[in-house]
């Protein structure tokens, strides 16, 4: 459980971050999700299971709507696709209580983390500065 001080901290750091920087957070919720619907898994916790697998479906949901078809062209039609992708394969490693499913989405969140992650690292970086 995350103390009174934890949360308002999460709180004011999603309300001072940019937009790239709420989506990598939004990234690592997923990811922590899936890791631990994982062990929910393995343990056949399947309160647990069921929650955080409802958690990673919510934030790849949330993902998936907001993409920008006109301002990202090609790369959120692919984005759809692979959103799309996740989200079946967490639904199947729901139904099935199979953790294999977990594996593919956990493999493309941390992948576009990454990229997201360069892509907030060059938004902080001054005008004009090395590369």
């Amino acid at each position: 459980m995350l103390t009174q001080y934890a949360r308002q901290y999460q709180q004011t750091q999603i309300m001072t971050s940019s937009s790239v920087q709420i989506i990598v957070l939004l990234y690592d919720a997923a990811i922590h999700s899936i890791e631990s619907a994982r062990a929910g898994i393995e343990s056949n916790n399947l309160k647990e299971k069921g929650q955080t697998i409802g958690k990673a479906i919510s934030i790849v949901g949330e993902l998936n709507s907001v993409l920008d078809f006109e301002r990202g062209g090609e790369i959120a039609t692919s984005l759809r696709r692979l959103y799309d992708y996740m989200l079946a394969e967490l639904v199947t490693a729901n139904v099935r209580n199979d953790a294999r499913y977990l594996e593919g989405p956990r493999r493309c969140l941390i992948t576009l983390r990454e990229g997201w992650r360069e892509v907030a690292a060059q938004q902080q970086q001054p005008v004009g500065a090395a590369r």
